[in-house]
């Protein structure tokens, strides 16, 4: 069972995706602070990360660049889903190295797909 790591500062978001996720059969993390998500992430990378941009403190964009630096995290697929709709935000997070975007609000059975196609993309690669 493939292990989805959740980072949101919406508490009420969190507990949607961790529903939709769960409810497909994923194993789920999540967290709602960015720093405390990030030493989550390096100390047990995920299979794939959910992330949001807009966060306090730590931002998805600091973050994403943060666990693309560290080796053990290089592979891991990143899905932004994100209320930022803009064009310069989509390039932007794909430049630091997400793997795809989804604006909310977002379909739930789109948001599976894409997980489902990231994580088959990325099932031989390894990161820990």
């Amino acid at each position: 069972m493939a292990r989805v790591f959740v980072v949101d500062d919406e508490p009420d978001m969190v507990d949607l995706l961790a529903t939709i996720l769960k409810a497909d059969g994923f194993e789920v993390d999540t967290d709602t602070d960015g720093r405390s998500a990030l030493a989550r992430l390096l100390a047990k990378p995920p299979d794939l990360v959910l992330l949001d941009l807009m966060m306090p403190d730590l931002d998805g964009m600091e973050l994403l660049k943060l666990l693309r630096l560290d080796p053990k995290c290089t592979s891991v697929p990143v899905l932004v889903v994100s209320a930022r709709t803009g064009h310069q935000d989509q390039l932007g997070t794909l430049q630091l190295g997400a793997n795809a975007y989804i604006c909310k609000p977002f379909s739930p059975r789109e948001l599976v797909r894409q997980v489902r196609q990231l994580l088959a993309a990325h099932q031989g690669d390894t990161c820990a």
